[in-house]
């Protein structure tokens, strides 16, 4: 059974049933093949500071945060087939299905399995 992990921005839950890609075929799949579900839907993936969509049939966004949970970046609406640039420094990409809070470069969030 998959472990709940909860998500927190500027001290408000954000979502209790985050997904944790905590396993080498979960993180190389990660959106990949899939439907875009109807409700949120957000993934963590740890020690990473590049994704792609290659083959992801949906839009989605992505905050990078460092090792402090900071965030030092963040992409929108990332479109379907694309490859973004890495971002050195990330420790944590958060990828956000249906939407993500309005951010900004600094703010922090929190993870509570880490």
């Amino acid at each position: 059974m998959r472990k709940k992990t909860k998500i927190f921005f500027n001290n408000k839950l954000l979502s209790d049933d985050a997904c944790v890609q905590d396993s080498f075929l979960k993180r190389f799949l990660g959106l990949m093949f899939q439907v875009k579900p109807k409700g949120q839907k957000i993934l963590i993936f740890k020690n990473a500071f590049w994704i792609h969509s290659l083959f992801v049939f949906f839009r989605f966004d992505a905050i990078f945060l460092d090792d402090d949970f900071k965030i030092i970046a963040y992409k929108f609406n990332i479109p379907p087939f694309s490859i973004l640039k890495p971002v050195f420094g990330a420790k944590y990409v958060l990828e956000f299905v249906n939407g993500c809070p309005r951010v900004k470069i600094g703010d922090k969030m929190y993870i509570d399995e880490y």
